[in-house]
């Protein structure tokens, strides 16, 4: 956890474990951890805070609305309302945080919402002596006996699911071409017009080939970033090399010079040594920031990768 967090912990007496922190607010429980795959391009990492309490669908939608009317006010980036409780994100101003959850959960005395007496998962109260403090979802909470069973059969069931669905690597390859010839397209356009290598369009060609292997369905593992990975590389190249025949093009026009802009690129690349260094140059160029675009894509994807779900113990 980054210093600020942990100072806010520490001066609001919440205990510190080696996954988070928990404490009680307002008798709510309220558990808080670090999000590290989010935000990772930027050097920061979301704070994600839990407030536990068995919800009712109308407590739920009340609560759903209260926290879309006051997302903005609360400084909340995202936020999540289950029949566990609430779950928001927020990325700093640590020194309201406090004042913010005694707000929400103050709204959610309102709405009659069983607080830290009460198991977050089966409703029925919670026994000091036989409740069980436990990690799920890399954050701390306390359940009694009961919901450990149903947890770990959801567990169980989600995971029997998933590998019983279908993989669709081949539809996931095909979304991922496809949606890298947008970026592609804009990388290729934005080069011959203005003769400029815009390094960035190869995490936009990572992203949309990403993207495009969720839209055909392929199946959430790493082959979504081997398939992405592998159209960055190519989509990189080839822009590069389309950017080059369309300069060629363009240069033939403007001299009045007929012929192949395909063949002309490569007879000035064989004799002329300043056209060979600089196409030579321009393909390395292409490939690192492919590579960089590639980088930066998983550090954004990887929280979309399926990881099993350990059992609750």
């Amino acid at each position: 956890m980054n210093k600020k967090l942990t100072s806010f912990l520490v001066e609001n007496n919440f205990s510190l474990e080696q996954e988070g922190a928990y404490s009680y607010i307002n008798d709510y429980q309220v558990s808080i951890g670090q999000d590290r795959m989010q935000n990772a391009i930027y050097g920061s990492m979301d704070t994600v805070i839990q407030i536990y309490s068995h919800l009712e669908i109308e407590q739920m939608d009340a609560i759903k609305g209260y926290l879309k009317e006051m997302k903005k006010s609360l400084s909340i980036t995202k936020y999540e309302v289950t029949q566990i409780g609430v779950c928001f994100v927020i990325v700093k101003h640590y020194d309201t945080l406090l004042d913010r959850i005694k707000q929400i959960t103050s709204y959610m005395i309102s709405q009659n919402a069983k607080n830290k007496e009460y198991c977050p998962v089966t409703g029925d109260p919670l026994d000091e002596e036989t409740k069980k403090k436990l990690y799920y979802n890399n954050l701390v909470i306390f359940l009694n006996a009961v919901s450990v069973d149903i947890i770990n059969s959801q567990i169980e069931q989600e995971e029997e699911e998933f590998q019983a669905a279908p993989n669709n690597y081949a539809k996931g390859l095909l979304g991922a071409f496809v949606g890298g010839a947008l970026g592609a397209i804009v990388w290729v356009v934005l080069g011959a017009l203005t003769g400029i290598i815009s390094g960035w369009i190869a995490f936009l060609i990572a992203v949309l080939a990403g993207l495009g292997y969720d839209k055909m369905k392929g199946k959430p593992t790493h082959m979504k970033f081997v398939f992405s990975a592998i159209a960055t590389l190519i989509y990189a190249v080839v822009s590069m090399f389309v950017i080059y025949i369309l300069l060629v093009r363009s240069l033939m026009i403007t001299e009045g010079i007929s012929g192949n802009p395909v063949s002309l690129l490569f007879e000035l690349v064989s004799i002329d040594e300043e056209v060979r260094s600089g196409f030579i140059m321009d393909m390395v160029l292409s490939l690192f920031f492919g590579i960089l675009g590639i980088g930066f894509s998983y550090l954004q994807m990887r929280k979309s990768f399926h990881q099993k779900q350990e059992k609750l113990k």
